[in-house]
């Protein structure tokens, strides 16, 4: 550790960030990506700290703020980004300690609130610095065979007509009409949907859903390889839903993909709804779709009460910065 520097990243040293992500985790993410997710997005720009073997980066750890209406109130909460260290430098505490100084520095200027959607070799060890692991988000999906059966046999939703939109103020307004509301709710705003859906590794589509004429649900969905996936929707009703999801199943049979997905805490009125439109959930804790993703939440003492109790956060797919 003695010849490594601990210091802020500047924004002018993304470009560091794609071979890093590279000699870690064998991915291919060019500075774009960098620079959508850390310096375009309209709540204001990252906080990252960097550890470097002289002009090398080794180790990096980065939040990014999101505004939420927290019981009413505006709130800068920060998410968990990219954390990265270089193999070589592994076991020697850079993680903590990068971490460390991200939530020193939103100390300086704001409430100490961030969340994280965690991995489950990293949760333990998180949860022994002070995060509190709130709920396990797990996949929901519908196999292709699935959606052949219930395109057959299931109840045509004949009212509802569904089309592709580029208009995002629709969808702010359906979103603030119709999404279910809890203590703490992501903000949706035309230029947190415009920075949202402009992350440069997904091509996302939207549609919308009238019924005689009015607006009265969206989806939003993106092709991940052989997968459809919804990253976020909301109607006036169930019905309003199950005629979105036939429409997502449409498209996934006519690319000839395996099937839909989608992400919820299964325990939350998110959960039980995709349950009730005929999404499933492997069981098991081994095979295909059976990840569990811990919703962890990292906040000061004086604020846990306001905080740390899973039945106060909306969790939707959107808010994950991986999707």
């Amino acid at each position: 550790m003695s010849d490594l520097v601990l210091r802020q990243l500047q924004v002018d040293e993304l470009n560091l960030l794609p071979q890093l992500m590279q000699d870690c985790f064998g991915m291919q993410v060019d500075e774009d990506y960098f620079k959508w997710k850390y310096l375009n997005n309209p709540a204001g720009n990252f906080i990252g700290f960097g550890a470097f073997h002289g002009n090398r980066l080794v180790g990096f750890k980065g939040v990014f703020p999101g505004l939420y209406n927290a019981n009413g109130i505006q709130t800068t909460i920060y998410q968990s980004g990219d954390a990265m260290t270089h193999p070589d430098f592994r076991r020697q505490g850079l993680f903590e300690k990068l971490a460390t100084c991200c939530f020193n520095k939103i100390k300086e200027k704001n409430p100490l609130i961030v969340i994280g959607f965690g991995g489950t070799k990293s949760t333990p060890g998180l949860i022994k610095i002070g995060w509190k692991h709130l709920a396990d988000v797990r996949y929901f999906f519908k196999h292709k065979l699935q959606l052949k059966w219930r395109n057959l046999f299931s109840k045509r939703l004949k009212d509802y007509h569904i089309s592709e939109t580029s208009d995002l103020n629709d969808i702010v307004a359906l979103y603030n009409k119709y999404r279910a509301k809890r203590d703490i709710t992501p903000i949706y705003s035309h230029s947190f949907l415009t920075w949202r859906l402009a992350n440069p590794r997904f091509v996302y589509r939207c549609v919308l859903c009238k019924k005689s004429n009015e607006n009265v649900g969206f989806l939003i969905y993106y092709q991940d390889g052989d997968k459809l996936f919804i990253l976020d929707y909301c109607g006036q009703t169930e019905n309003t839903l199950k005629a979105l999801f036939r429409y997502a199943g449409k498209v996934c049979l006519e690319k000839n993909l395996i099937g839909l997905i989608t992400i919820a805490i299964p325990e939350s009125s998110e959960g039980q709804q995709l349950k009730r439109c005929g999404f499933l959930q492997n069981p098991l804790n081994t095979g295909p779709m059976s990840a569990k993703i811990p919703f962890i939440v990292l906040t000061e003492p004086k604020l846990k009460d306001r905080f740390l109790h899973q039945n106060q956060w909306l969790v939707i797919p959107i808010c994950h910065d991986a999707l």
